[in-house]
């Protein structure tokens, strides 16, 4: 029997605050959990993801959650099992893209965890896109509105 291969990608914070505020193309990023959900994709995050994410929402402009609201999207990201600490080979590349792309060591990395696992980094952060300026980074990148699903 032969075994589908499941597209994988690592997705950060700024799709992941999609899954719990409608904004711009919450659409697409509730559709690529609901394809994880459904075991059509696979999806990674560094564990800084869920820090990320709390503190997205508890600034975000259209959020006011309450500890209870707090609990239950910690909850949900807990329970979708993909996020593991960064190896040392991807704090190593991390801090080397850091360098190279002038970008967060937070953005670097996501980025790191794209190239350690040969998979794109799906993000509704452009400006990450435009700041890359190595073509191994820039080639593992995808915005969540060119994300073909």
């Amino acid at each position: 029997m032969e075994r589908k291969q499941v597209q994988r990608f690592i997705t950060d914070a700024s799709v992941a605050v999609k899954w719990f505020v409608d904004e711009q193309e919450t659409q697409i990023a509730l559709k690529l959990k609901q394809l994880f959900e459904e075991g059509e994709v696979d999806l990674e995050a560094p564990s800084l993801l869920g820090y990320e994410v709390a503190s997205a929402l508890r600034f975000h402009p259209k959020v006011s959650l309450t500890l209870k609201q707090f609990r239950g999207v910690r909850e949900a990201l807990d329970q979708m099992q993909i996020s593991r600490e960064p190896n040392e080979r991807e704090w190593n590349m991390a801090f080397r893209l850091s360098l190279e792309n002038m970008v967060s060591l937070y953005d670097a990395v996501y980025v790191a965890f794209a190239l350690s696992g040969r998979c794109k980094l799906v993000t509704a952060d452009a400006s990450l896109l435009s700041k890359l300026r190595s073509l191994d980074a820039k080639q593992n990148v995808v915005t969540l509105a060119d994300l073909d699903l």
